[in-house]
């Protein structure tokens, strides 16, 4: 009879701790981006379990109690905000429950736009809470100066940051990646100006060492860049009149390259006097480090892959085999 009584024990308790190994794993192995989680001041642990359920973050809301329990922290969990992912164990979770914080604004800033389209991202964020002061019209009268230093990257701001703030931080995280690469002041507007074109001209993060040294090749020669984000950039600085605008018109016509404006690299030789969109991490670092290259010309094709080429014949050739124009 005892021995009986110790199988079964043994089988619950190893069937237990099956079970709650699985039931405290992540919803999910992959990286998913955090949502904003409250907890609500009165609020105890089954009812958290439950929210927590209900947004899929954890697998089983008995399994986040018992692990509240077990670690002793049911008379830690704060009143606040946090920021959970499906890929967090619940451990994690029920760690994270006791440090709560204010509400915040999250905002992710893709790379390569310009400052208006920045500002209309973050107005659009701000504008959700109740109270903000961002303004957007604000931003852009403080940051007319600013074009290539407001670096993409994902911020958590409180509700009413002012416009002023925002831009603080978004420069001091741009200043922290320019350490980083140890980009030298004497070479920083040159390396900023050409990471901006890059992000318009390249595809992909993996392309921009080679067109930053087809970029530089040009410069070095004399040749003008003949780059069309630049004309993309001076049309629409001249035609926008609002912020909800095509930034970056396409289909650009010979009479669009003609434009007289400092930004067209097609009509002058060099690069634009300033950047002309907010580069990141990755073009920052390859138009500091150029890819030597003997090419001095690249196309997209249809299907967005990069073709270089060593000379003007060679290009004609990509253009016509991958564009099929001009053939």
């Amino acid at each position: 009879m005892f021995r009986r009584l110790t199988i079964v024990s043994v089988f619950l308790a190893v069937s237990f701790f099956a079970w709650f190994f699985l039931a405290t794993r992540p919803v999910t192995n992959q990286q998913t981006s955090s949502v904003e989680f409250e907890v609500k001041s009165g609020w105890g642990i089954d009812r958290i379990g439950q929210e927590l359920s209900t947004a899929k973050l954890i697998r089983s809301r008995t399994a986040f109690k018992v692990s509240v329990v077990v670690l002793g922290l049911q008379n830690n969990v704060q009143a606040g905000y946090f920021r959970f992912s499906p890929s967090m164990s619940i451990t994690e979770i029920a760690q994270s429950l006791t440090r709560a914080s204010a509400k915040q604004v999250r905002v992710t800033i893709p790379e390569g736009l310009r400052r208006q389209e920045i500002a209309q991202i973050l107005e659009t964020s701000f504008k959700n809470y109740e109270g903000y002061t961002f303004s957007s019209s604000e931003f852009l009268s403080l940051t007319v100066e600013k074009e290539g230093r407001l670096f993409p990257d994902t911020y958590d701001f409180d509700p009413k940051t002012s416009s002023e703030k925002v831009i603080e931080k978004l420069e001091a995280r741009f200043m922290a990646v320019v350490s980083e690469l140890k980009i030298s002041e004497d070479q920083l507007n040159k390396t900023l100006v050409t990471a901006s074109l890059l992000e318009r001209e390249a595809a992909s993060s993996e392309e921009m060492p080679e067109i930053a040294g087809v970029i530089a090749n040009r410069l070095e020669a004399g040749w003008p860049l003949q780059i069309d984000a630049t004309v993309q950039y001076a049309l629409a600085s001249s035609q926008c009149k609002k912020i909800d605008c095509n930034w970056w018109p396409n289909n650009l016509t010979k009479a669009n390259i003609q434009i007289n404006s400092p930004y067209n690299t097609y009509q002058n030789q060099g690069l634009p006097p300033r950047p002309i969109s907010n580069p990141g991490k990755a073009a920052l670092k390859a138009a500091s480090s150029p890819k030597k290259t003997s090419a001095w010309f690249y196309i997209h094709d249809n299907q967005g892959r990069i073709h270089f080429s060593d000379t003007i014949e060679g290009h004609n050739q990509n253009v016509c085999t991958y564009l099929k124009k001009d053939c």
